[in-house]
């Protein structure tokens, strides 16, 4: 588990709780699924340097995206701040900082580019999303939402984006995930997932996991859905409407985390909840690997669903062309840091980095060649 998780779940898991008391090799499946040509995915830049111009040097890469102009974006969580870059990966402009005014932010947990240009930041702190025109200027606020906007956002069709939260009913120790479209109010406009569970302060992974889901939409208005299991690889393809359109299936063979990985995550879950002055709870790691992780989709130029596959720790995909399963494609490259590193895939460019970087935090684009 990422460390980027365990924050988000302390974030706002912990306000309930004080209340409340390895996969299959991708030539061969290519092969036979009478794929002509396997792509292969490389590095072509690279944005980040240790030391230098404050332009290209980041705190924290929190998230990454590229407009329609080919502009790439990235927002950094150490101050708070959206640094532009050309396609060529000169620096632009910064903009944005720590604050409640217009284009600042409290703590931001994701951005996407809709369909019609503009960029749209989420803002759960804060409890609002901020849209910014092509241009870079602010667009749009839109507050209220109850409890708080989407943390994890996916551009939809037009102006709309869909989104999922945490839901908690307090009264009766509830935990669960919601999954829907939003437009212009902080009112979902459809929901495409709701569930529930019983919350229990001394088996905390299971009660947050237990109904969590993975998602992405595409520019068509399309959302996939799948469950966030280490034995079911199902992913459902809805509608705008909410409708079943088709559903991707496939047997996968689950995998054991190594003993000293599970350790670890033991490890980083005890320091978190020292840091943020929880009461003692437990916390038992998943012993086999999530087959698609949490933000394990996105949606290609060509229209492609990519689907990470959860149990290799290096990056490694496998693509659909509607139903159909084209060709697999895992990343290799010897000089990019291949352990836990996001990949973010988007119709406008692939974009990778690495959360919590040995040397210095980098923004590495991606092609197919």
């Amino acid at each position: 588990m990422k460390k980027s998780y365990l924050v988000a779940i302390f974030l706002y898991v912990l306000g309930m709780s004080f209340s409340c008391g390895g996969g299959g090799p991708a030539d061969e499946t290519a092969q036979q699924q009478g794929t002509e040509h396997v792509p292969e995915l490389v590095p072509v830049l690279s944005i980040g340097i240790e030391m230098g111009d404050s332009g290209y040097v980041f705190g924290d890469i929190r998230d990454a995206c590229v407009l329609h102009d080919g502009r790439i974006i990235v927002f950094d969580s150490f101050d708070n701040t959206i640094s532009a870059y050309s396609p060529e990966g000169t620096f632009l402009e910064e903009f944005g900082g720590s604050g409640e005014g217009p284009g600042e932010f409290g703590r931001s947990f994701g951005m996407t580019v809709l369909a019609d240009g503009r960029l749209l930041v989420t803002d759960p702190m804060l409890s609002r999303v901020t849209l910014f025109e092509p241009d870079l200027t602010v667009s749009d606020m839109i507050g209220g939402f109850v409890p708080w906007p989407p943390e994890r956002i996916s551009a939809a069709a037009g102006s709309t984006y869909v989104g999922a939260h945490r839901t908690f009913d307090r009264e009766n120790s509830l935990y669960g995930h919601l999954v829907a479209l939003w437009s212009d109010s902080p009112e979902a406009d459809v929901e495409y997932y709701r569930r529930q569970g019983d919350f229990n302060m001394q088996n905390l992974r299971e009660s947050t996991e237990a109904n969590q889901v993975v998602f992405t939409a595409d520019y068509q208005g399309r959302v996939y859905i799948a469950p966030y299991s280490t034995d079911e690889y199902r992913i459902d393809v809805l509608g705008p409407d909410g409708g079943n359109l088709y559903t991707i299936r496939e047997d996968r063979e689950p995998e054991d985390r190594p003993a000293e990985e599970i350790q670890r995550e033991i490890e980083e879950m005890r320091e978190q909840l020292e840091r943020e002055g929880a009461p003692e709870m437990e916390w038992h790691p998943a012993e086999q690997y999530h087959l698609i992780p949490l933000r394990g989709m996105g949606i290609d130029g060509q229209g492609r669903l990519w689907v990470r596959d959860g149990r290799s720790v290096r990056p490694r995909f496998s693509v659909y062309s509607g139903e159909a399963h084209r060709f697999d494609i895992e990343l290799t490259d010897v000089d990019l840091p291949l352990e836990d590193l996001t990949v973010k895939v988007t119709p406008q460019g692939i974009l990778a980095w690495q959360g919590d970087p040995e040397t210095y935090p980098r923004l590495f684009v991606l092609e197919l060649i």
